[in-house]
């Protein structure tokens, strides 16, 4: 894990290999991965998922206990080349007290299968609130490996 604070936005990067190949991993990237995804005690209601595509949107109601918010967010950035996969996907509101959000989600093949990097850059409404954010979306992001590895290694 990198973490960086540049230009008033947290940026973090989360790499994790799984064992299965490049395209093998991008015809998993999908909404029922998104849902296993879910970090604990959260609460997450899928609204909407268009797909991973330049346009696409994706919404969800997260939360925790009583308290829900919606995410509802754009994929901005797709790209399928024999180097790399990527998709992008950015704020169109996100739930408070964050004020923006990109997440580049990166598929790259390697002799042992293939790493999954996740790039996330993040601000909240103020400096505070974004120093605040940093442990739990860093934990969020640490814990999406055991998932990606599981469901994601060739079996």
């Amino acid at each position: 894990m990198v973490c960086l604070f540049y230009k008033s936005m947290m940026q973090f990067t989360f790499v994790t290999q799984v064992s299965a190949s490049r395209d093998q991993v991008a015809t998993l990237f999908d909404q029922s991965l998104l849902l296993k995804l879910k970090p604990p005690l959260v609460t997450m209601r899928l609204l909407q998922y268009d797909g991973q595509f330049r346009g696409d949107e994706l919404k969800f109601a997260v939360g925790i206990g009583a308290f829900t918010q919606t995410w509802h967010g754009k994929i901005t950035q797709h790209r399928y080349t024999q180097k790399d996969w990527l998709f992008r996907d950015e704020e169109i509101s996100v739930p408070h007290p964050l004020k923006r959000w990109q997440h580049t989600h990166a598929l790259q093949g390697n002799a042992q299968g293939t790493l999954i990097i996740d790039r996330v850059k993040f601000q909240g409404k103020n400096r505070l609130y974004t120093l605040l954010l940093c442990l739990p979306i860093a934990l969020m992001f640490l814990l999406r490996k055991r998932p990606y590895q599981r469901w994601l290694s060739a079996r």
